[in-house]
C-alpha cells in the first residue's frame, strides 16, 4: 500500500489539490474528466429487444405449431397477444429509455 504522500508525489498534485495552471494544462492536454454517453437505441433495436424473452420465444413457436397444426384462430390470437406485448413494451422501453436494464 502506498503512503498517500507517495500517491501525492506520483500524480504530480498535494492535498489540497492542483493549481489552478496545472489543472488548465491537464484540461488542454486530456480533455474533461467525463465518460462519454452511449448513443440512444434505435427504434429497431427497442422493438427488437421485445423479443428477447424466453416466454416470448415459446409464444412464437406456439404460433408456428398452431400454423402447421391449421388452427388459424389460435394463431391469430397468439399473434396478437405478441404484437400486443411488444408494442406495449416498446413504448414503456423508448419513453423510459430502460433498454439495457432489465426492463
Amino acid at each position: 500500500m502506498l503512503d498517500p504522500a507517495e500517491v501525492e508525489s506520483g500524480l504530480g498534485t498535494s492535498a489540497l489539490g492542483l493549481a489552478r495552471a496545472e489543472a488548465a494544462t491537464r484540461l488542454e492536454r486530456h480533455g474533461p474528466n467525463q465518460l462519454e454517453e452511449a448513443p440512444p437505441p434505435s427504434v429497431w433495436a427497442v422493438l427488437l429487444h421485445q423479443f428477447t424473452s424466453p416466454l416470448i420465444y415459446i409464444l412464437l413457436v406456439a404460433t408456428l405449431v398452431t400454423l402447421l397444426l391449421r388452427e388459424y384462430a389460435d394463431a391469430i390470437v397468439i399473434a396478437v397477444v405478441l404484437a400486443l406485448n411488444a408494442l406495449i413494451g416498446f413504448v414503456q422501453e423508448w419513453q423510459g429509455g430502460e433498454v439495457g436494464q432489465g426492463g
